[in-house]
């Protein structure tokens, strides 16, 4: 027994320096190896990313090279080691970091024969969409910015400084689109226009504030029915800034959708009382579009005659058209005609003069400025009632002025305008006895049979 232990201890010793120096070179390569293909543990979320992430390996030393040097803030060195990688996924994921070394460097367009040829070639990794998504960013194109970093978002949601870029090229996107539709809108480029309007829109589903830039681009190219649906959509999602509302509505107006001039104005003077007479304008034009063809056309016509107006005092204040008249003025030019009975009644009433040496009131001829300040400071007496408003627009206003001086007082009650030439229309005249309406709380209770 004591010669077999003898003969075996110098064998174990031998062996021992050859197993150790074994251990530590295995151990060395696989160092090496790990260093040289192993991602980081925990991936970056925003651009640079490390390009080797979504590829397999093994990689070349080179790569971890220039990926250190990227993190370092020395792209320069990280392009030169990146050049080095051989083939395979090392070539790969050296493309990709190339691309993020020139990026940093401010050198968009030096990396795009790379991004062109690795996207085409696929599959796509997050370091590759984001690298070329930020090359195109900063070539400025955000439209394929967003694209790509789209993607990459879609692949990983979880990534929130992804996300984040993704929604910021968003807008980028969307403005440069919807300027770009807003341009070829103006020069009459209809198709352009609208599939950059399409474009944006399928960008920001549900989005009112790009609901709101589709309406401008529609508007800048005349297209206003399209303009006031895109509009109405933004209204009905909520969150539309008050110029936007402004003049969705003055759109409305424009356009003859009343009803919805009518709650925009509404609930834009609800928010801010220097709205209340724009408010009433749009409520007014809602009602005289369910006036009666004469009385609708009298009140939009451009040039009102003097019957234009008796017809209209006598639709918005039925009140008016029964009991005494104490005039007994006569025109001898009305008795013929088909609106006698409202021509006579606001001669009766003093609204309207007759010349007193041929007995005409002119039902047909313009109703003149000053015949409107005193038709309209002579339907306030009318109107008025003990207890009723006081001002100038009292029981006795100064009715009998002529001339200027009746004109400067119908401006300063509000009931017309000053100036805007020597004849009214129907919509400035219609306003004023509105207004005269809504002051006394009477008139247009009724309608015809």
């Amino acid at each position: 027994m004591k010669r077999l232990r003898a003969s075996h201890a110098p064998r174990s010793r031998s062996f021992a320096p050859f197993v150790l120096a074994g251990l530590v070179v295995a151990f060395g390569f696989g160092f090496l190896y790990g260093c040289a293909s192993a991602p980081p543990s925990a991936p970056s979320d925003r651009f640079p990313l490390d390009p080797r992430e979504g590829l397999t390996g093994p990689f070349d030393a080179s790569i971890e090279k220039g990926w250190r040097a990227l993190q370092s803030g020395d792209p320069a060195g990280a392009g030169r080691a990146f050049e080095d990688a051989a083939s395979g996924a090392s070539r790969r994921a050296g493309a990709i970091g190339a691309v993020e070394a020139l990026v940093l460097q401010e050198k968009p367009e030096a990396a795009e024969p790379t991004c062109a040829r690795e996207l085409a070639d696929g599959p796509g990794t997050l370091p590759l969409w984001t690298a070329c998504g930020e090359r195109a960013a900063r070539a400025g194109d955000p439209a394929a910015a967003f694209a790509l970093y789209e993607r990459a978002a879609d692949r990983a949601p979880q990534r929130r400084g992804i996300v984040r870029r993704a929604d910021e090229l968003r807008a980028q996107a969307t403005d440069a689109v919807l300027t770009a539709a807003e341009r070829d809108s103006e020069r009459g480029r209809r198709k352009e226009a609208a599939a950059g309007v399409a474009q944006a829109l399928a960008w920001n589903p549900g989005s009112a504030s790009v609901l709101v830039r589709a309406a401008e681009v529609e508007c800048a190219g005349g297209e206003k029915e399209s303009a006031l649906r895109y509009y109405r959509d933004a209204l009905a999602l909520g969150g539309v800034d008050e110029d936007a509302e402004r003049r969705a509505g003055d759109l409305a107006l424009e356009t003859g959708d009343y009803a919805m001039a009518v709650m925009v104005f509404d609930s834009l003077a609800a928010r801010d009382p220097q709205l209340k007479d724009r408010a009433a304008e749009a409520r007014l034009a809602f009602r005289i579009d369910n006036w009666p063809d004469a009385e609708r056309q009298a009140a939009r016509t451009r040039r009102l005659t003097r019957s234009g107006a008796a017809l209209l005092v006598s639709w918005m204040f039925p009140e008016l058209r029964e009991g005494r008249i104490r005039s007994g003025v006569v025109a001898g030019d009305v008795l013929e005609r088909k609106d006698r009975a409202v021509m006579i009644r606001a001669v009766g009433l003093g609204l309207l003069d007759v010349d007193p040496e041929t007995h005409r009131a002119r039902p047909d001829a313009p109703l003149s400025r000053t015949a409107a300040a005193q038709f309209l400071l002579r339907l306030a007496v009318v109107l008025g009632k003990p207890g009723g408003p006081t001002g100038c627009l009292g029981p006795a206003p100064e009715a009998s002025r002529t001339g200027t001086d009746a004109i400067r007082l119908a401006a300063r009650c509000g009931l017309l305008s000053e100036s805007g030439g020597m004849y009214v229309s129907g919509p400035e005249m219609t306003r004023g006895m509105d207004r005269l309406r809504s002051t006394y709380a009477v008139g247009e209770t009724a309608r015809r049979d």
